[in-house]
């Protein structure tokens, strides 16, 4: 159920909604009312990736983005939502029926409500069923002057697989933590008459984030992860190793959306830790929640007693840039030019990251859960072989000046500007290049 109109703890199942509407989290000055003129080049995807991109673009702090040459085209970066943090949006709820709890907790009519007295009114509270509130994307033009489309989202469907299906040309650039994959380069060549080129730019990190306070070990294990998101271990006391004093305490997995790309990632790092284990879904603990993705207030808007026993996993890059107070709070108290700065920072305050300092996978069950995963550029192979200059005055054509160049100066995302700009994002710059084939291309 969705809160509306006064918090009131109520129990874990009422939470997960509820950090939906409070989030203070993903990425960047978004381009979400600017229509790109032809040659502008588009980039659609990943949330998790997409504040990198928005670097790259336009910049960070006193680091110059690609824009800020003032080119005649520009690099746009859309943003995965329509919210520049990276947070879904959702049917108003006070615009759903709902239905009112009195002060004893019984459910109660409209009109019985309105029958109470005003102090018994102040002491009810009315609650939306989870199942009746609905995710919205917001619509955005790709192009000056084409109708309005749903806004691509996330790594795969608004990444990988919006590029492969973009018969109109409008999108240049799909950002995506996936690989790509023999049918992928098939439907490709169908569907745009070209096949496709990753560029790997950089690489992030998934581990598993906790409460700062928490009864969580300080490792859990890839096999005990497993275990827990399959509802086979369900206390500490039964995780590999556990001497804490909370043995009997109910761990809560937190699970992110099914079409999350981090949710995928999750799932991907622990088949690859946990051989024969294909089948896993990772949503069958009975105590589990499901929170949006990357987002720190999923553990610390829970009840006091759940936030010490909740895990969920998190992305190493998200927690540096958390950190860093690029992220503004929300909310009608604190609207813009009114308060110090015009902005309240957020951070990754209450949360922590469980072996935080690693940076290699380990594919061994007995191994903590963490895996690495690319911050891709997908292209068309078209456009690296475009023989058309982008910018006037260049020879270059987009693809080999923003990402990919085999045969002239590196191109922007391997300069020291570009490799700043990926490092402020939080992520460590890694650059590898995977052909037609989807074999890795040597480099120089």
């Amino acid at each position: 159920m969705f809160m509306l109109d006064r918090p009131k703890s109520v129990g874990a199942a009422f939470v997960a909604l509820a950090t939906a509407s409070t989030l203070a989290l993903s990425l960047t000055p978004a381009e979400a009312d600017f229509s790109p003129q032809p040659n502008d080049v588009v980039s659609t995807g990943s949330d998790i990736i997409q504040n990198s991109f928005n670097f790259l673009a336009d910049g960070y702090h006193e680091l110059p983005g690609y824009n800020t040459a003032g080119n005649r085209w520009r690099f746009v970066n859309f943003d995965s939502s329509g919210d520049a943090q990276g947070r879904s949006a959702f049917t108003d709820p006070r615009l759903l029926a709902g239905q009112w709890i009195d002060k004893f907790g019984e459910t109660i009519t409209d009109q019985e409500y309105k029958d109470l007295s005003d102090a018994d009114k102040d002491l009810a509270t009315k609650y939306i069923k989870q199942g009746d509130v609905k995710l919205l994307n917001p619509t955005i033009s790709l192009r000056a002057g084409q109708d309005l489309v749903v806004r691509p989202s996330g790594g795969g469907g608004g990444g990988r697989d919006a590029i492969i299906n973009d018969d109109q040309g409008w999108i240049d650039v799909g950002r995506s933590p996936d690989p790509l994959n023999e049918t992928n380069q098939n439907t490709a060549q169908t569907n745009l008459g070209s096949k496709l080129i990753r560029v790997q730019i950089a690489t992030d990190r998934q581990l598993i984030a906790t409460a700062e306070d928490t009864n969580a070990p300080a490792t859990i294990s890839a096999s005990d992860i497993l275990k827990i998101y399959s509802g086979t271990i369900t206390t500490w006391s039964q995780v590999t190793g556990y001497s804490g004093s909370a043995g009997a305490e109910k761990i809560i997995p937190l699970i992110l959306p099914t079409d999350a790309g981090m949710w995928n990632t999750f799932l991907a790092n622990v088949k690859r830790q946990n051989p024969g284990n294909s089948g896993f879904t990772g949503r069958a603990n009975p105590n589990q929640i499901q929170v949006q993705q990357n987002d720190p207030t999923a553990i610390t808007s829970l009840p006091a007693a759940d936030r010490k026993n909740a895990i969920v996993p998190f992305p190493r890059g998200r927690f540096r840039t958390l950190n860093t107070g690029y992220y503004t709070a929300t909310g009608t108290t604190n609207a813009y030019n009114t308060e110090n700065g015009h902005r309240t920072a957020t951070s990754a305050a209450g949360i922590k990251l469980l072996d935080g300092a690693t940076n290699t996978d380990v594919n061994q069950p007995s191994a903590p859960y963490g895996g690495n995963f690319a911050y891709n550029a997908i292209v068309r192979e078209k456009d690296l072989n475009s023989t058309t200059p982008w910018q006037p005055g260049s020879t270059l054509n987009w693809v080999k000046a923003l990402f990919y160049n085999p045969d002239g100066p590196k191109p922007f995302v391997r300069t020291p500007a570009g490799e700043q700009l990926l490092t402020a994002a939080g992520v460590t710059p890694d650059y590898h290049v995977f052909g037609t084939n989807n074999a890795e291309i040597e480099l120089d």
